[in-house]
Formats: structure tokens, C-alpha cells, sequence
């Protein structure tokens, strides 16, 4: 699994970046073999007039599934790449459940009550 990591228009403090891939990694590691490529793009949107303005933007390609995207904004970027870790573990859950149970159903075949109406 490739990790792409991006960090503009930031003044970064030291260490951003490491913390950021080392979130991500933690959050995703479990998942490794369903991901083919994960990328990571930590921005100040605002650029200096304030607000809420740093966003993360998650965009995972996984195999035999649709691409995961999401972004997550705030003042901060540290709490902001946390948020946008805790929901990435939550949306990859929930997802690749779904699959599993896509697998199991169309394993099992037809439903023997439906297949004779």
C-alpha cells in the first residue's frame, strides 16, 4: 500500500508531516490488503484571513470497492488529521463489512423459496 502524503500552504511546525503519516498508517495498517493506494492531502484553505481553515482531505483507492473520499476542516491541523484518522478507520469498517457480507450472500446462491415463484 502506497501512502501519498501532500502539506500546502501550510506553515508547517516540525514534524507535521511524520505525524500525519504516522496517524494514517495506525488507522489504515489493518487494512493494507484492501487498499491499493491511500492518499493524503493536509491544506490551509483560508491562507492568512483565519477561521476554521485547515482541511485533510482523504482519498483511499480500494481493491474491488468504490474510492473512499472524504475531507475534514478545521482551526487546527493536528485535530483536524486525527478526526480525519478515527473516520477513516470508521468508513473502512463499515465499508469493507459490506463487502464481506455482498461476498457471503452472492456465495450462497439464489434463495430456494424465491427461485420456484
Amino acid at each position: 500500500m502506497r501512502i501519498d502524503l501532500q502539506c500546502s500552504g501550510l506553515e508547517a511546525p516540525s514534524g507535521l508531516r511524520d505525524y500525519v503519516a504516522r496517524r494514517m498508517r495506525f488507522a489504515i495498517g489493518r487494512f493494507r490488503d484492501q487498499i491499493q493506494w491511500a492518499r493524503i492531502k493536509v491544506a490551509d484553505v483560508n491562507g492568512p484571513r483565519g477561521g476554521a481553515d485547515k482541511r485533510c482531505v482523504v482519498q483511499l483507492r480500494l481493491r474491488n470497492c468504490p474510492d473512499v473520499i472524504f475531507s475534514v476542516t478545521g482551526t487546527d491541523a493536528r485535530p483536524v488529521v486525527d478526526l480525519a484518522a478515527e473516520r477513516v478507520s470508521q468508513v473502512l469498517i463499515r465499508r469493507l463489512a459490506r463487502l464481506r457480507q455482498f461476498s457471503r450472500d452472492a456465495a450462497a446462491g439464489p434463495d430456494p423459496v424465491m427461485a420456484g415463484t
